[in-house]
């Protein structure tokens, strides 16, 4: 038997959609899975667990609440991995934060991960996220752990809130409100190798040996580009302006995806048209708001 974890959430819903006969759990970080006994009860039986549940969001909601990023992420890995190994799990898949990189603008391996300093934007999450990697050998023993590295998930789905939102989908808000002015977080010039959901999804559902892997999609555009992008597929024309007092992210986080790669995965929705996927798809649910 296979479970999800967190089946209500972006990625949940997306690995829940190729796992038609798994157990589906719907759940929220604000729980934290405070109970081993609860999930105990939950997977008894589960081979496999997909962990989908966990706190994330954009620079907005790091600059104003960056505690919020370890303590629900720490205590839902933490409790799951104990309840796997209490019933018998043999198999739990993962998603882990990039923020758990050093700090470097070269293409990051997966055995980079616990190497080097973090970026200063990204000590809380970083951090939490490189004790949950340490956490996982400590259960090696008891069950094979696999964790995804996803670089900037986006697509339908996903949270389009204006304050916490990632980069992608706070874009696509706007050129769908056809904001003016449209106002741009920064000097725009940060470069993003985003992956679109169903991509990860795919590689999520892969049985693969234990180990991290990196996801992404292998091309870079900037904040600058995936506006002009969607402005250009919108057919709106707007007054663009750049706010440098707004948080940002890093300039650019590279990972290398060859890992993946040399098990025959590929990336099959390129960022250009993502974006319009993710803007149609916005569109659509506006208009039955």
């Amino acid at each position: 038997m296979e479970v999800v974890i967190g089946s209500n959430g972006f990625i949940g819903k997306a690995v829940s959609r190729r796992l038609k006969d798994a157990l589906h759990i719907p759940c929220s970080s604000q729980g934290y899975f405070e109970n081993c006994q609860d999930i105990e009860r939950i997977i008894e039986g589960a081979k496999t667990v997909y962990l989908c549940a966990g706190r994330t969001g954009g620079v907005g909601r790091m600059q104003k609440d960056p505690f919020s990023f370890v303590l629900p992420n720490v205590r839902i890995h933490m409790n799951t991995f104990e309840a796997c190994r209490q019933v018998g799990v043999k198999r739990v898949v993962c998603i882990q934060s990039t923020t758990g990189y050093p700090d470097s603008p070269e293409p990051m391996k997966e055995s980079d991960y616990a190497n080097g300093v973090l970026h200063e934007k990204y000590i809380y999450p970083g951090t939490a996220h490189r004790f949950i990697n340490d956490l996982s050998g400590m259960y090696r023993e008891s069950f094979d752990t696999v964790f995804f590295r996803p670089s900037n998930v986006y697509g339908p789905g996903n949270s389009f809130d204006p304050q916490f939102s990632h980069v992608i989908e706070a874009t696509v808000r706007k050129v769908a409100e056809r904001q003016i002015p449209f106002v741009i977080w920064g000097t725009g010039t940060e470069t993003r190798d985003a992956i679109y959901i169903d991509d990860l999804a795919d590689a999520m559902v892969m049985d693969l040996p234990a180990g991290a892997y990196n996801v992404g999609s292998g091309e870079e555009m900037s904040v600058n580009e995936i506006v002009a992008t969607l402005l250009e597929y919108a057919d709106f024309q707007t007054d663009i302006r750049h706010d440098t007092t707004k948080p940002t992210a890093i300039p650019a986080r590279r990972v290398d995806c060859s890992k993946l790669r040399g098990f025959g995965w590929q990336p099959k929705v390129m960022m250009k048209q993502g974006l319009q996927k993710t803007y149609d798809w916005y569109q659509m649910q506006s208009s039955y708001a």
